[in-house]
């Protein structure tokens, strides 16, 4: 099992800043983790405050890329259909070849329609222009002499350059659980990028997925994100004199396909959920820890470097 972390470029705990975000990307590396994550907005409606402040996934990862040497940089997910395509495979493909091969990209629809309208982007038809957008990234990363004719990207006679320093691309993993989504992640990703997915639907799914993949020689990576409590367990390891309650899982506009609810109990108890959804199929666990603090945030992180990944 590889383990990540959520980074607070978006306020699911103490509002997102510059020292906040370093100091969690910089634990993670020295505590060994696997991967660090940014989510994904840009210009939200007042109705969801939760994403009014977020700093900029791309940005975000080529900023902490020259801050670490080891860790995998991800983003769960990027709202591809809201992007020009063509200047997102440049700008992947750049600071995949700067950092050595270390992202991951989870890419996916989004759900908010105002976002859209307010970037001039078709809501309406988004599944069909991210599975577009995934087929062009990978000819622009993959193909010497690159050409498309699509419905929403056409070229010829173009260079593209750097490619990517991972062979073909950094893994494109989707995120969502349609019938839709669970298509493209069959026919063209690389993994599924689950967000706090209930138990039952996490093995349907991956279970759906793997007789898809079989079907086409092709296989999938499976990881989890979970927002995760560990607070109590904390201040029993002496790591926080005393914890608080609540946290980002409560504050309103918040993505609201997050059914399963916080994850939370004694160290034992999570690491036995873990144990289990690995015996589903998932190869990546990804932390979003809630906090109201940044003392919590790193109290939970170092305690499960401790007892989890070193145990």
């Amino acid at each position: 099992m590889k383990f990540g972390l959520c980074l607070p470029n978006f306020p699911f705990g103490v509002k997102p800043s510059r020292d906040n975000i370093v100091a969690i990307a910089q634990a993670a590396e020295r505590l060994n983790y696997d991967s660090i994550w940014v989510s994904d907005h840009i210009l939200v409606p007042k109705d969801k405050p939760r994403y009014g402040h977020i700093y900029e996934v791309i940005t975000t990862m080529a900023y902490l890329a020259g801050m670490t040497e080891r860790i995998y940089l991800g983003t769960s997910v990027l709202v591809l259909p809201m992007r020009d395509a063509i200047l997102a495979a440049k700008q992947i493909a750049t600071l995949d070849d700067l950092s050595g091969g270390r992202l991951i990209i989870a890419v996916g629809v989004g759900w908010i329609e105002g976002e859209y309208n307010n970037l001039g982007a078709d809501f309406h038809r988004r599944g069909r222009h991210l599975n577009e957008a995934m087929q062009v990234l990978k000819t622009l990363w993959q193909d010497d002499d690159p050409h498309f004719e699509g419905e929403f990207y056409n070229f010829k006679d173009v260079l593209f350059g750097p490619k990517p320093a991972q062979a073909g691309g950094p893994p494109l993993w989707v995120g969502g659980a349609s019938e839709a989504a669970i298509r493209r992640m069959a026919n063209l990703g690389n993994g599924w990028n689950a967000d706090d997915a209930p138990l039952d639907q996490l093995q349907a799914v991956t279970t759906q997925l793997r007789q898809m993949t079989a079907e086409n020689g092709r296989s999938v990576d499976i990881s989890l994100r979970r927002t995760v409590d560990l607070r109590p367990a904390a201040a029993e390891a002496g790591l926080l004199a005393e914890p608080t309650t609540g946290g980002g899982v409560d504050q309103a506009g918040r993505w609201p396909g997050g059914t399963a609810g916080a994850l939370s109990g004694s160290l034992a108890e999570v690491k036995s959920f873990i144990n289990q959804v690995a015996e589903m199929g998932v190869s990546h666990f990804i932390f979003q820890f809630e906090h109201n603090t940044q003392e919590e945030h790193l109290a939970q992180i170092e305690l499960f470097a401790k007892e989890g990944i070193g145990s």
